[in-house]
């Protein structure tokens, strides 16, 4: 069902279009003049305008009306209404943006088919750019600089991404619980020429065997009890784009022979079927535990480590890269304060020492959640230490201390801003000093552009550009 405006200043045909498309299930809005129909334009927001090129007195109006409506909004379709004798308008209305012409008098068959053609291409153009929308989106989402971290493994991380990422090789990412290991996935996929096809993943820890064969390989219909239909599998799914098995440590050894002869040979079977699929999919494995341990006890073959492990990425836990965590706060405090929409919330100095005194078992997804819970608890536009969970302060022996020490200090309390953008100045400083001063080396080395860099500089109260 869609919503159609119906604009003629010809009572009796307004009442016979209404009739027609409202028993084809469709929604009408009537106008008696071109000035009424622009101003429910945007109250009714209308999927189709179907509209007389004659209105009123012989005059034109229809091809003003049209303009009218194509600057409100380039992609509303219009179907003009043309009179015997206006063909040579309605080809006008053409070149000017109308969707469809239709002379009167009209056979009712036409006339809905033309609604439905117009209707039809409308939902395809909104589905395209809705789609490109997404993938935009997803670009930038996952973009390698949404990747938090300026430490010098996280920097060892981004340098190895960008190396494979538009490859077909096999990676295993490795990284403890919370690390980011499926971000990391996704940002190889979306930054790599399968960008446009699908990205699947799956955690090889989270069901049974028969199951987890089912979900990756598929089945024919009474391949097993339950069976009760053909189902597609994931790998199959996937097919052109990547598919991450996730925790593939987990995966049992009757799967893991399975998955090796299709990493070899990029066949696949379903369940209960002889036939062979031929699949283009990118594997990319993670684990939060070493494989290696697996490989001495005889719990994962050798054979399919190789295989996985053709490039390996280690994430680092968020206590080995303790510098990264104003970086991090900086971007999760944005995202929060997005989704919610308010302005982002002051983190003290205090609060940033005191999350940086904190060992993180549960990495940067623990980190998060911290900030969403102290995001929801604190009064005002500021998040104190006393909005951190309890399990955090517990674990911090030397916060009084720590607490005395900051309320001694002579210095201001920075706020985050300041304090990034300080640090940010403080590591510009340390490239330059790295390449003798040789500013265009610098920012190769910072992955910036030169102008980018002598902004940053100016900022700084340096000279904005090269002497």
């Amino acid at each position: 069902m869609a919503r159609i405006l119906i604009v003629d200043d010809d009572p009796s045909m307004t009442s016979v279009l209404t009739e027609l498309l409202r028993s084809s299930n469709h929604e009408t809005v009537t106008a008696g003049s071109p000035s009424r129909a622009l101003e429910l334009l945007p109250e009714k927001k209308p999927d189709l305008v179907l509209a007389d090129i004659e209105m009123p007195e012989g005059k034109p109006t229809g091809l003003k009306l049209l303009e009218d409506i194509k600057e409100f909004d380039r992609t509303l379709p219009v179907i003009m209404v043309t009179g015997q004798g206006t063909k040579e308008r309605a080809v006008t209305a053409l070149r000017n943006g109308a969707q469809d012409f239709i002379e009167k008098p009209f056979a009712i068959d036409e006339l809905l088919k033309r609604v439905e053609n117009a209707l039809l291409q409308r939902r395809g153009a909104l589905a395209l750019a809705e789609n490109a929308t997404l993938k935009r989106q997803l670009r930038d989402r996952f973009h390698f600089e949404n990747i938090i971290g300026q430490s010098r493994t996280m920097q060892a991380v981004y340098r190895m991404m960008s190396r494979v990422a538009d490859t077909d090789c096999t990676v295993l990412i490795l990284g403890e619980s919370g690390t980011g290991k499926e971000l990391v996935a996704r940002a190889l996929h979306y930054n790599s020429r399968r960008a446009a096809a699908p990205f699947i993943a799956i955690n090889c820890a989270a069901m049974p065997e028969q199951l987890l064969e089912s979900e990756l390989f598929g089945h024919r219909k009474g391949a097993f009890t339950g069976a009760a239909f053909d189902k597609v599998g994931l790998f199959q799914a996937a097919d052109g784009g990547t598919i991450l098995l996730d925790e593939i440590g987990s995966m049992p050894l009757s799967l893991q022979t399975k998955l090796l002869r299709f990493l070899q040979d990029k066949e696949m079977r379903r369940v209960g079927c002889n036939d062979t699929i031929k699949v283009d999919v990118r594997v990319i494995a993670a684990t939060n535990e070493p494989l290696e341990l697996k490989l001495k006890d005889k719990s994962f073959r050798e054979d399919l480590y190789y295989r996985v492990s053709v490039i390996p990425i280690q994430l680092p836990p968020l206590r080995d890269r303790l510098d990264d965590i104003p970086l991090l706060v900086a971007h999760f405090i944005r995202e929060i304060a997005t989704r919610e929409g308010v302005s982002p919330r002051r983190v003290s100095d205090t609060v940033l020492r005191a999350l940086q005194a904190y060992p993180w078992p549960g990495n940067v997804r623990e980190l998060q959640n911290a900030l969403e819970r102290a995001s929801a608890l604190c009064d005002g536009d500021a998040i104190e230490v006393k909005d951190l969970p309890e399990r955090l302060l517990a674990q911090l022996p030397d916060l009084e201390p720590l607490l005395a020490t900051l309320a001694t200090e002579s210095l201001p309390s920075l706020s985050l801003r300041e304090y990034l953008q300080k640090q940010e100045s403080a590591y510009i400083e340390r490239a330059i000093r790295a390449t003798d001063g040789d500013k265009t080396k610098a920012a190769e080395i910072l992955d910036v552009s030169p102008a980018t860099l002598y902004r940053k500089l100016a900022q700084d109260g340096e000279p904005a550009s090269p002497a």
